[in-house]
């Protein structure tokens, strides 16, 4: 087999691939509930932590540009177990994060076109995005990789929309969240607490690393489709949430609403400003749709290099025989995904209430291959000396006390989903969402212990031969 035919993936294809994957629609309309202070933490998590989180990406995914990613250089630090854990943090953190996804996208859609809309039928539209999902994961890269292209540039149309309508609204009605200095500075615990939601909005610059023997030259094009795809992001997020926040007060809506009542409000109902909303509001939900493609093309690629390396079930290994995509860890996401939507239907009273439970419990889950992230770069730069083509600069000492910094930032985010600052915490809330974490990591540490046992019944069988 040549593998040239398999490198599909060219400069243009890595950074609109990293800008669809990371220039989260939902991560605006989260921010942009969150009030102006949500424009603090933007400049704050954009310098502090996305810049360094790049920056390590470029040099690990440039030294070490195996399949798997993320999942490739845990395992190199700190070896196979470790390995084998990240891969189903990753993993599964995306199969509880496409149920929540296609809620979004569901509410939404009703809020846009098809107004009162059930919770059962917005079920079942997720179910069938999950498996679409699956379906977009089977076909062959050459053909895939232009969903998240056309996802990514659909994206950005979208921002620009927001931006543009939102400054002009404001400027001609007043904005609706006044934006002093003293509304920007967190001040309550609420507002600081926001801090976590923010973090999990930066993390995904390895993605596309996932995909690196698929790329033509991902040693030139990995730290330049990142920084590219980067400075793109950074300039949305800040230019959607300001546009978003100047049209439309952030306590009077909620995350499923704020999209429809911002577009409708900066372009009115009526007339080509209506029809121009629709559109943009149909360019918004096929971006959900494809953010969530991006994710699952990148993180079961990370599962079938772990179970081809024995860490995890075969059934995680399967790929498709001729275009070797990820099928069965992509039928597997899509199943647990159902269940997941099936049994929180019968316990949630709202698309909102689903939404912001599932978010909370895959979104610790997310954060917790970061921390190894930074804690394997640290190891890495310090107990390899190979040559790295794209260095993060500041020296050992200064890179890895970066490094440090996003890791502690990465677990302050985590606890930030449980906590508020100054206030009680919610036992009910923390307790529902500490089980849903603790079943996903207890699941992953079974099958793993029971993968390990089980190969090393096979090495045993082979030595007595």
């Amino acid at each position: 087999m040549d593998d040239n035919k398999n490198k599909v993936l060219r400069f243009r294809d890595v950074t609109l691939y990293t800008v669809s994957a990371m220039l989260f629609m939902d991560q605006i309309a989260l921010a942009a509930s969150l009030g102006a202070t949500s424009l603090f933490w933007w400049a704050y998590v954009l310098v502090l932590l996305f810049v360094p989180m790049a920056l390590m990406t470029a040099e690990l995914g440039t030294t070490y540009p195996g399949s798997g990613g993320v999942y490739h250089w845990v395992r190199l630090a700190f070896g196979a177990r470790w390995g084998a854990r990240l891969s189903w943090m990753y993993w599964v953190n995306n199969a509880l994060w496409m149920p929540s996804v296609y809620i979004l996208f569901a509410a939404m859609l009703s809020e846009f076109f098809l107004p009162d809309l059930s919770l059962w039928t917005q079920i079942a539209i997720g179910i069938a995005l999950a498996l679409l999902t699956a379906l977009f994961n089977a076909v062959k890269l050459g053909i895939g990789k232009w969903l998240p292209n056309l996802g990514a540039l659909m994206k950005l149309v979208a921002v620009l929309a927001l931006g543009i309508g939102g400054i002009r609204y404001g400027l001609q009605h007043g904005f609706a969240n006044p934006l002093s200095l003293d509304n920007l500075i967190p001040s309550s615990g609420l507002e600081i607490a926001a801090l976590g939601i923010m973090v999990y909005g930066i993390m995904g610059t390895e993605l596309a690393c996932c995909s690196a023997p698929e790329m033509r030259n991902p040693l030139r094009d990995i730290p330049r489709a990142i920084l590219a795809a980067g400075l793109l992001i950074a300039a949305f997020n800040v230019f959607g949430t300001l546009g978003v926040l100047a049209a439309v007060p952030s306590d009077q809506t909620d995350v499923t609403k704020i999209f429809a009542e911002s577009l409708y409000q900066m372009y009115g109902h009526d007339g080509l400003g209506g029809a121009f909303a629709s559109l943009i509001a149909c360019f918004v939900l096929f971006t959900l749709f494809t953010n969530m493609v991006t994710w699952s093309m990148g993180t079961n690629r990370a599962a079938v290099a772990a179970a081809k390396a024995g860490e995890l079930p075969a059934l995680f290994g399967v790929a498709h025989p001729r275009y070797h995509t990820p099928v069965g860890p992509a039928l597997l996401a899509s199943t647990v995904s159902i269940v997941v939507m099936l049994v929180y239907g019968l316990v949630a009273s709202s698309a909102e209430e689903l939404f912001w439970t599932l978010l909370s419990i895959f979104a610790m889950i997310f954060m917790l291959p970061y921390v190894l992230m930074s804690l394997a770069f640290i190891k890495l730069r310090l107990g390899d000396p190979r040559p790295r083509p794209f260095r993060l600069p500041l020296g050992n000492f200064g890179a890895c006390l970066w490094a440090a910094l996003v890791g502690l930032h990465v677990l302050a985010g985590i606890l930030l989903f449980l906590v508020t600052p100054g206030e009680p915490v919610d036992w009910n809330n923390a307790g529902k969402i500490l089980l849903g974490v603790g079943l996903a990591l207890a699941i992953g540490e079974w099958l793993i212990r029971a993968k390990a046992g089980q190969q090393a019944q096979q090495d045993l069988a082979l030595q007595g031969r």
